[in-house]
């Protein structure tokens, strides 16, 4: 990008903003069925896992306490809601519209730049992964009047902002993959090259093994820090730095990435060295 285009200029452009409504028109056209993911996943993962492997496990050591496996589950499950959306929307369904679609082709033959498309992209993975995010703690509130989960959720909203800034670094990792892979047939390397390494050493799950090297590791790991924030905001009712380190490496990330995903994807749509 030139010096009088800085990074995040073209993020506020209106181009960007007509790019992430256009996606947002689509969705909801199929609003019944997007639906159903961001309400069933998480659901099917309480069950069976917080509820079904939780009753086997009953509960485990988390910060010197006792919790149930269910309690430690359910806020690790909203962080990688966030993170899984962003990057597979970023990945496959940007991937999807560049190649197979030519959403992209149309909208650059109109006042839209190449800047403008995949900044839409990304805001619109992570506006769609913060709804999903929200729609999640829908699902872990019936769990809690339903009496499974007794969690905190006063200051949950003030979290939404700093979800969507995570999710946009997320967002970004998924367009350079976009950006490299040669076909469709390549979309699971990322997969298990990025996300499952990822989600498992993250503390979403289970906590991590007390080894000193991994627990170096993931303080570079932004969806470590987000799914360690909720869980002491949503079971202990306490702000933690963790809130703040998840979408200050996000910004870090934008800062890397973005400029490196629209010179690959220069290269890729238009051909330019």
């Amino acid at each position: 990008m030139s010096p009088t285009n800085p990074l995040f200029k073209p993020a506020f452009d209106w181009q960007s903003r007509a790019v992430l409504g256009r996606h947002l028109r689509v969705h909801l056209r199929n609003w019944h069925t997007a639906a159903v993911p961001p309400i069933c996943e998480p659901l099917i993962m309480l069950l069976a896992f917080g509820v079904g492997l939780g009753g086997q496990v009953q509960s485990l050591t988390w910060r010197g306490e006792t919790v149930s496996y269910l309690a430690y589950l359910a806020p690790g499950i909203l962080a990688y809601t966030a993170f899984m959306t962003s990057f597979f929307q970023s990945l496959y369904s940007a991937f999807m519209r560049m190649h197979y679609q030519k959403s992209w082709e149309g909208q650059l033959t109109t006042q839209v730049r190449l800047e403008h498309v995949v900044w839409g992209e990304a805001l619109w993975s992570a506006t769609l992964a913060t709804s999903y995010a929200v729609i999640v703690c829908g699902v872990l509130a019936a769990f809690d009047v339903w009496g499974p989960l007794d969690l905190h959720w006063a200051w949950l909203p003030l979290t939404i902002p700093l979800i969507f800034v995570t999710a946009v670094a997320f967002s970004a990792a998924g367009l350079f993959f976009t950006a490299i892979i040669p076909t469709l047939d390549h979309m699971g390397l990322p997969f298990f090259l990025v996300i499952i390494p990822i989600g498992f050493a993250s503390s979403t799950y289970f906590p991590l093994p007390d080894i000193a090297w991994l627990h170096s590791l993931v303080q570079a790991n932004p969806l470590h820090h987000l799914a360690e924030g909720l869980r002491r905001l949503m079971l202990e009712g306490e702000l933690t730095g963790h809130l703040l380190a998840a979408p200050a490496l996000g910004i870090g990330m934008i800062l890397l990435l973005m400029p490196l995903d629209l010179r690959l994807l220069r290269k890729r749509v238009f051909g330019d060295a």
